[in-house]
């Protein structure tokens, strides 16, 4: 982009963004260990300004950090992506939810360095919610649910659907799921 337009641009964002900078300050701790996953990949009011404007993915991942009842008031002036939701109790530091439109994250927790794409589902099924481990990569259209552990380390590729465990150090792709590579070895061995 032009860097006088986007001098401007960002000037007139920053106005609306007072009392979002002013929340990211009080709360930067808990939001830079994501903020640093994107735009460029720094911890500065700059950067979150950047961020707040071009995505507005990180706005929902903001919000949720801040909870529902303090950033209620904030919303209508930077609205959320309307169809990304997040229902967790836990989600570790560094997630990065890349263009994650028409998104259901309801899991039971999720660990540090969570990754999503879009068109992602996880939530309830059999037994309850899944517990996701840490440095989980989660690709466009896929689906977990139930009461299952993803382990830490693990990608799930596109498309795929999780309805069983999945052990560490993995990657599972497919319907019905399938490990194809399992601590850095190719494998091919249905969940």
């Amino acid at each position: 982009m032009n860097p006088i337009a986007q001098t401007i641009i960002l000037s007139f964002s920053t106005v609306r963004m007072i009392p979002h900078i002013a929340l990211y300050l009080l709360h930067k701790k808990e939001i830079d260990k994501d903020l640093v996953k994107l735009q460029d990949r720094k911890p500065t009011v700059l950067n979150f300004i950047k961020a707040c404007t071009r995505e507005k993915c990180f706005r929902n991942l903001f919000y949720y950090r801040l909870g529902e009842y303090v950033s209620f008031p904030f919303r209508w002036m930077l609205p959320r992506e309307s169809s990304f939701h997040i229902w967790c109790p836990e989600i570790g530091e560094g997630a990065h939810m890349e263009h994650s439109y028409a998104t259901y994250i309801n899991a039971e927790s999720v660990g540090k360095d969570f990754y999503c794409l879009h068109l992602v589902t996880i939530g309830n099924g059999k037994g309850g919610r899944p517990i996701i481990g840490d440095n989980v990569k989660v690709y466009t259209g896929a689906t977990i649910f139930g009461k299952v552990k993803i382990g830490n380390n693990v990608t799930i590729g596109a498309q795929t659907l999780v309805h069983t465990n999945v052990p560490d150090d993995c990657t599972v792709i497919g319907n019905p799921a399938r490990i194809v590579k399992l601590r850095g070895k190719k494998t091919d061995i249905e969940l």
